[in-house]
């Protein structure tokens, strides 16, 4: 008897078929999808790394060219600090060689006045703090008066304890000098009894001579300046910047450095081999033979400037030696062109790199946003091109147009009055320049603020543009000058009437801040050719003739005279 296997139990082949196919179809659908995936990322990819190979490669360049341009402006704040503690030095030894008291004792040679004298000298030692002794020194060398800085407590030198220096070369260098003539001895540490001073104090000697009623030498003025100050002011305008200050002098050797233990090796033993030119020869070579330099080669971006010391000094001189640590007496001098020092700024190259690795970090994370979300992608390259585009177009403006009138200013109004100039030459043309100041702005400033002074100045630059054709060249030069150009003239009428039409114009009441304001301007015209074939020329002569019509009445313009014959009528 056959026994049948219950129903359930039967094997089904149709649905064992249909489920591997199912199968196999759902594998193979993936496999299409990873496929299509796999080639759209892969081209999105080399979409987006093109994309952001390209962005880095611009940005790189912007970034590294804000850090060379930031070196360069920061470089030029520190030599303009340095030149002004220059311009103060400068001022006080003037002002002390002509001090009354100080004339009446060398003319009348009463005792009474060496205590006037003593007590000004307390008095400017402890008011500026940036002077370690002020002395004056006879014809002889001896001391007369000295006030020493004494760590921030002056105090005047009993005349027992005055010395004679008629022997150091800063006395006799300072003596055979003429009238307004200066010494300015090197930068290096002060040294006391053959030793270098400890703690150390970097120290500059500026000496001039005094001569009495019949011009004849009667002494010196000697200031020792606190040469910390000056190295301070560069450090603290070098925080504004990437660089690190280094002030060099002509023999390589640092006079500041990021490092301390590498300064002064001219003066100590021990740190003769620590020069920046050893250390750094390849660019010591150029940046020495340049007045100016930059670089930015594998020990990092270094921007360099010249310091001429002795040219803030008049006519100075200054010794060869303080180049040892005995001092060196040498009577060699040199001219104020060959003493220098050296400004450098310097960011090390694995600084530069890590900056740059981190600009790169950045982008590499915008790319991972990318993939995720298309649109946040687009919008962050958009934002950083125009980022980049906007910065462009603000150094572009702010090195063209005055910020506050947003007139042309100096540097754009010489390049297209120079290019006017051209043309004019070529095409024998004449245009008339106007040197403008205006009168009454200081009593506005006075009465009513800089805030309505600056509006006062927005308002006028507005009208001196409505006075003028499109094709004219107005320039605001600083302050309440401005300047204007009339192109293609016919006639010396031409000139005449835009000066008045301004004059007109600008006497005009105002309304500033809800009051009614009045001012006038002063005018002098040049004329091109008549007046001279040289922009600078012109505006020399039309700013004569601007303080010609200002002595003569203000409110009212003046023509400076032509130079030459047949000139407009």
């Amino acid at each position: 008897m056959k026994i049948l296997q219950p129903f359930h139990s039967q094997p089904c082949p149709k649905i064992g078929r249909k489920a591997t196919m199912k199968k196999e179809s759902f594998l193979k659908k993936n496999k299409k999808i990873l496929t299509y995936f796999f080639t759209i990322f892969m081209i999105f990819g080399s979409f987006l790394a093109g994309t952001i190979g390209v962005l880095y490669t611009l940005e790189s360049k912007d970034y590294l060219a804000r850090i060379e341009m930031d070196e360069r402006v920061n470089l030029k704040l520190q030599l303009a600090l340095t030149s002004k503690s220059l311009d103060t030095i400068i001022s006080d030894l003037l002002f002390l060689s002509k001090q009354n008291e100080l004339l009446y004792l060398i003319n009348l040679n009463e005792n009474k006045y060496k205590k006037w004298i003593s007590d000004e000298y307390f008095e400017l030692v402890r008011r500026k703090k940036i002077y370690d002794q002020i002395r004056y020194l006879d014809e002889t060398g001896m001391e007369i008066v000295r006030v020493n800085f004494n760590d921030g407590a002056p105090l005047a030198v009993e005349r027992g304890d005055l010395q004679f220096k008629g022997s150091r070369y800063y006395f006799r260098d300072t003596f055979a000098l003429g009238p307004n003539e200066i010494f300015v001895s090197p930068l290096d540490l002060n040294i006391e009894n053959g030793e270098i001073e400890i703690p150390l104090k970097p120290m500059i000697r500026f000496g001039i001579p005094v001569f009495d009623r019949s011009k004849q030498i009667r002494g010196i003025i000697l200031l020792n300046y606190l040469a910390d100050t000056l190295l301070g002011s560069i450090k603290d305008a070098a925080k504004l910047s990437l660089g690190s200050p280094m002030l060099i002098n002509p023999s390589g050797y640092w006079l500041l450095s990021p490092d301390k233990e590498d300064e002064w090796g001219f003066m100590m033993k021990n740190r003769q081999n620590k020069k920046f030119s050893e250390k750094f020869p390849v660019e010591w070579d150029k940046i020495l033979t340049s007045e100016n330099y930059q670089i930015n080669g594998q020990n990092g971006l270094f921007t360099s400037t010249t310091i001429y010391p002795l040219r803030q000094s008049l006519k100075g001189v200054t010794s060869s030696s303080g180049y040892s640590i005995a001092v060196g007496e040498s009577e060699n001098e040199i001219k104020a062109d060959e003493y220098f020092w050296k400004l450098v700024s310097h960011i090390p190259k694995k600084d530069l790199n890590s900056r740059m690795k981190s600009l790169l970090l950045k982008l590499f994370f915008m790319a991972v946003l990318l993939f995720l979300v298309a649109a946040v992608p687009s919008w962050i390259i958009a934002k950083a091109i125009v980022r980049r585009k906007l910065h462009q177009i603000e150094l572009y403006r702010s090195a063209n147009y005055d910020q506050l009138t947003d007139l042309a200013n100096r540097s754009m109004f010489m390049d297209r009055s120079n290019e006017l100039l051209k043309q004019s030459r070529r095409y024998e043309q004449k245009f008339a320049m106007f040197f403008i100041d205006l009168d009454g702005f200081k009593s506005v400033n006075d009465s009513l603020g800089h805030d309505a002074g600056d509006q006062l100045l927005i308002k006028v630059a507005k009208r001196l543009k409505k006075c003028v054709r499109d094709s004219d060249i107005v320039a605001r030069l600083g302050g309440d000058e401005f300047t204007v150009i009339l192109n293609m003239i016919t006639s010396l009428d031409d000139a005449k009437s835009g000066a008045q039409k301004i004059i007109e114009n600008l006497s005009m009441p105002f309304s500033i801040k809800g009051h009614q304001t009045q001012i006038s301007a002063s005018i002098g015209v040049s004329i091109y050719p008549d007046n001279g074939d040289d922009i600078e020329l012109l505006m020399k002569k039309a700013d004569s003739a601007m303080y010609l019509a200002k002595k003569e009445g203000k409110n009212d313009y003046r023509l400076s005279p032509c130079d030459k014959a047949g000139g407009i009528e």
